[in-house]
């Protein structure tokens, strides 16, 4: 979502919220002190207010947009009550309708976490709401969680309840008697082994846990399901994987289906190359696990293997199983799907939720494509067991709702939760902000709006498609939009008569899906860096592996730069695994990630890569010195999202620091005043808990005032980063991706 602060003068933008926030200066403080000193001495001085107090007026509002809404990770109702539901997203918390839709309160904004992996509502009481924090999806985006919440009153308030290192919780399942039985489907850290992962069981609801299914380290359970009369019999996917910030290894090694009769004291293993039972033998992928509610002993797995399938079934309590479908469209790219859902009432109507949502009513056997008027991807859905024509439905785009079993679709759009990457703005008055939205384009709004209605969804359009991040207004020239998607699919709109054409610096850029980076000239992010000269609106920048620019709005270009990454050959392979090959822009490396022209001096220009570089230029292009090496307490190759070049100082530039990939959440932020020679830590008293950094600015009037984005919010500093203060406000915990004043 966007915000912006009443009367501000500054604006942010976060990933799951973008926001403007209104420059708070040092007078306020000055002037206590001020007031201070000219006292009598019979007077004792009036205490200063410290920035914590003085940072509690700060207000936000959202000016939206609710024309879609981002990556949905849960939908759930309550049975039998199609007035009351709760949707979550991978970011931006959860909300609670209980008018059908209408209306939606945010329940979850004060809670530490904001991504949301799992919601079970208790079914012997609908005021008992249990929550697994972190997505349940490894996607190299994919924020974090803190464990387990619990309400007991419908969300209106919120009780930690343990599994604080879990990281990303897939699954819950409460027994359908004891609220205070529940098991947790812990998918543990993407980036790195960790213990506290697999099947753990409560049964004291959630005073302790206890991990009733471990095979190791490395392998998470991706999903649990269970026979909904009896919640000792269950049956659980279990899931080896692991993700760097160029690789994802998806599937084999321990992953595998497991079943258990007795409330998890023991498991047996009912796949692998020693079984004879139907199930795969070879090494599976992402599996996804359901029971037919109606009929326990039909069960279903989803997976993908090499030669072996993609759904099985079994119809006597797992003893045996028959491959029911191999159309690999079911379970496209498994490690964001692997979902599957059975009616509650019909075990052979089966849904499967992946790039498209499929439906089959003769057990499997064939599948349809249903919901062709929403968006794809789809992430989550939640069917009525009292009336299971009443369904809910999460994607990429938003949460659906049909009333006929999956036939027809309303598409939500009255509550504001997209995901930006990048925020910009233009000139005009109000002035329009831009940005770019994950899967879901770039768009454009106003800042502000005389409308009674205020800012309206219809007030938002969008400027270009695919997985939106950068959309620079022309400053001079508004109308004209530079706008990029994955892998450097780079486009200018004429937004007067919707004109827009591609502008690609380089004819053989590579293709967003199916092709790895080894071996082409040019390598461009999944997230690659568009920016304007301040000096003169009509050059633009584009990063690759090196600086395109272009002084005709894209009609052609020049190479600035030479390669200014480490073009590491290890880091440009295919990526996905033995089973899979997913080649999507997401993992390209050796990138550049932002580009930095100074206000100051149109010849210096800094960037910074995916793997560890910054670099500079003091001549505009003809030579660069590369930068950011033996940086104290920094190992090397780290993420570096932004660098921002000082609006006082030339030689002065700041740059953030990621290694969350390498399994390090702890935030880096560092300056240089020598055009890099030397870079020192302003990290300061930034505490752990603000996680990785995504971007940091400089204010523009006050070169002592920083802002810097993390996974977990937005802080302040007013002493180049000696101390650091919060700015969340009423906001809940978030990623800010980006951040503009």
């Amino acid at each position: 979502m966007l915000y912006r602060r009443p009367f501000g003068a500054a604006a942010f933008a976060p990933g799951a919220l973008i926001a403007a926030l209104a420059v708070i200066p040092l007078s306020p403080l000055a002037g206590s002190a001020q007031t201070a000193r000219s006292a009598t001495t019979s007077q004792p001085a009036a205490a200063m207010p410290t920035p914590p107090e003085l940072l509690r007026s700060l207000e936000w509002r959202s000016v939206g947009p609710a024309n879609n809404a981002g990556r949905i990770s849960v939908v759930v109702g309550v049975p039998g009550d199609p007035l009351t539901y709760y949707v979550a997203g991978a970011n931006g918390g959860i909300i609670k309708t209980t008018n059908g839709g209408t209306t939606f309160t945010s329940i979850f904004d004060e809670q530490s976490a904001g991504s949301i992996g799992a919601i079970a509502i208790a079914p012997s009481d609908p005021n008992i709401v249990y929550v697994g924090t972190g997505e349940g999806n490894p996607r190299n985006n994919a924020s974090i969680g803190d464990g387990m919440y619990k309400s007991v009153d419908g969300g209106a308030h919120w009780t930690k309840i343990g599994l604080e290192k879990s990281d990303k919780i897939a699954r819950l399942i409460v027994d359908g008697r004891n609220a205070d039985i529940v098991y947790a489907c812990v998918l543990g850290r993407e980036w790195g082994p960790n213990e506290e992962r697999g099947v753990y069981k409560t049964t004291d609801g959630g005073a302790s846990w206890r991990r009733v299914l471990y095979l190791d380290a490395q392998t998470a359970c991706s999903d649990i399901s269970a026979d909904p009369n009896n919640s000792n019999v269950l049956y659980a996917g279990m899931y080896t994987y692991r993700r760097w910030a160029w690789y994802l290894a998806s599937g084999s090694g321990n992953t595998s289906v497991w079943k258990s009769v007795n409330g998890g004291q023991t498991w047996e293993r009912l796949s692998g190359p020693d079984k004879l039972n139907g199930l795969p033998r070879k090494a599976m992928d992402r599996i996804g696990v359901a029971v037919a509610p109606s009929d326990p002993d039909i069960v279903y797995v989803i997976s993908e293997t090499k030669d072996e399938g993609e759904l099985w079934r079994s119809d006597d309590a797992g003893r045996t199983w028959r491959t029911v479908n191999r159309d690999p469209n079911i379970n496209f790219r498994p490690f964001y799907y692997a979902d599957i859902r059975v009616d509650p009432k019909n075990p052979n109507r089966v849904f499967t939720l992946s790039g498209g949502l499929y439906f089959s009513d003769d057990g499997g056997r064939t599948f349809a494509t249903i919901a062709r008027d929403v968006h794809g991807d789809h992430q989550a859905m939640w069917i009525d067991p009292v009336d299971p024509r009443y369904i809910l439905s999460g994607s990429d785009g938003g949460w659906q709702v049909s009333r006929d079993g999956g036939k027809n679709w309303d598409v939500v759009n009255t509550f504001a939760f997209t995901q930006f990457y990048h925020i910009n703005y233009d000139m005009q008055q109000p002035y329009r902000v831009c940005g770019g939205l994950q899967d879901n384009g770039n768009w454009c709004g106003p800042s502000n709006s005389l409308s009674g209605q205020g800012i309206r969804a219809a007030d938002w359009h969008n400027i270009s498609g695919g997985d939106g991040f950068f959309a620079l207004p022309v400053l001079d020239k508004p109308w004209l939009i530079y706008s990029d998607s994955q892998g450097g699919m780079l486009n200018l709109t004429d937004v007067r008569s919707g004109v827009q054409k591609t502008i690609y610096p380089y004819p053989n850029r590579v293709g967003s899906v199916g092709d790895a980076m080894i071996g082409h000239k040019y390598r461009f992010n999944w997230n690659s860096p568009i920016t304007l000269s301040p000096q003169n609106p009509g050059v633009v920048y584009f990063g690759g592996n090196v600086v395109f620019r272009s002084r005709n709005y894209g009609l052609s270009w020049d190479v600035i730069s030479p390669d200014l990454t480490t073009n590491d050959p290890k880091k440009q392979q295919s990526s996905g695994g033995e089973i899979v090959t997913d080649n999507t822009a997401a993992e390209f490396h050796s990138t550049l990630l932002s580009i930095a022209p100074s206000p100051l001096d149109s010849t210096v220009i800094w960037t910074a890569s995916d793997d560890g570089l910054v670099h500079v230029t003091r001549d505009g292009g003809k030579t660069w010195t590369k930068t950011f090496t033996s940086v104290p307490g920094l190992a090397p190759n780290a993420w570096l999202a932004t660098i921002e070049a000082s609006h006082f100082d030339k030689g002065t530039a700041y740059v953030t620091a990621d290694h969350h990939q390498d399994d390090d959440y702890r935030p880096y932020v560092y300056m240089t005043t020598d055009f890099g020679a030397t870079w020192k830590s302003i990290r300061g008293d930034l505490p752990d808990k603000a996680w990785w950094t995504h971007v940091i600015r400089e204010d523009p009037k006050n070169r002592n005032l920083l802002y810097l984005g993390t996974e977990a919010g937005v802080y302040a500093s007013w002493d180049q980063g000696a101390h650091w203060h919060s700015l969340r406000g009423a906001l809940p915990v978030t990623p800010v991706r980006d951040l503009l004043v």
